[in-house]
């Protein structure tokens, strides 16, 4: 089905890739975001699987681009992460992490211990750690080795992070250093694709009105495919016209060099419509 624009309510945005590259901000897609706000043509929710920041830090990225946000339009997997340490009643976890994140883990689950405890410890974590030190991976073997059945979970299955520079060694690559060395296979790994993360837009919104975007095919894609929503796909991270011509999947939806080349999408229909 085409993909139809003016039907479009509101944007699921990633973060890494789609509206920044690193730090810096991916300046048409930005500016596409800030004006569509300022018109209140659209509604926008940011959705990022990086786990190296908290909620409150994406909140001061977004909005120092110049973008209006609020904490309930971004939607990241430490949420995941906080509510099944507190369903299950873990009181001691291994997690690595940044001292950020785990600070911010620690203000919400305050009855929580964020500790290396062999004899304690009920779970072990792995977000995306850019303090990551040889010594948090040991940890994590020397768990597993001792405790076979400890619970571990990962934040997100993403194999590498966009950056300025390239790209740079994320969860999933971890995964599968740990699954080599010591046959370690997370019981959950949240974030994208899940399409959990999507729960508060879909309370709101209907199908039809809701499109993902991102530069990911294996998760951003896979969420709104598994979803039942658009993707459209931008080449402003790390899929390329040529990874997307050896895709055996279902195309996108829409494939744009940056998210701001979409305002184009609803130029025919205004001029029809002024005619």
């Amino acid at each position: 089905m085409p993909f139809e624009f003016n039907q479009k309510k509101v944007f699921v945005c990633d973060l890494d890739g789609t509206l920044f590259m690193g730090p810096h901000p991916i300046e048409p897609a930005v500016r596409f975001v800030i004006d569509a706000c300022n018109s209140r043509r659209f509604a926008f929710y940011y959705l990022t699987n990086n786990t190296s920041k908290t909620p409150e830090a994406y909140l001061k990225k977004i909005g120092g681009a110049g973008i209006p946000v609020v904490e309930e339009q971004i939607l990241t997997p430490l949420s995941t992460l906080e509510s099944y340490i507190r369903e299950r009643g873990y009181r001691s976890v291994y997690l690595v992490a940044s001292e950020a994140v785990t600070a911010f883990l620690q203000g919400r689950l305050p009855d929580v211990a964020f500790e290396f405890a062999p004899e304690r410890n009920q779970l072990m974590a792995l977000a995306f750690d850019p303090e990551l030190t040889y010594e948090k991976l040991r940890r994590l073997a020397v768990l597993h080795n001792a405790r076979p059945e400890l619970d571990f979970v990962a934040t997100h299955p993403d194999a590498c992070c966009p950056s300025e520079h390239g790209p740079i060694p994320d969860v999933g690559g971890l995964l599968a250093l740990l699954k080599t060395t010591n046959g370690m296979t997370p019981a959950h790994v949240f974030g994208k694709p899940s399409p959990s993360l999507l729960a508060p837009v879909l309370q709101r919104f209907a199908r039809e009105e809701i499109a993902v975007v991102g530069d990911r095919l294996y998760t951003d894609k896979a969420m709104a495919d598994r979803a039942g929503v658009d993707f459209v796909c931008v080449l402003s991270g790390e899929t390329t016209r040529a990874s997307l011509a050896t895709y055996t999947g279902s195309p996108p939806a829409v494939v744009v060099e940056q998210f701001g080349e979409i305002a184009a999408m609803g130029e025919p229909t205004a001029r029809e419509n002024h005619e």
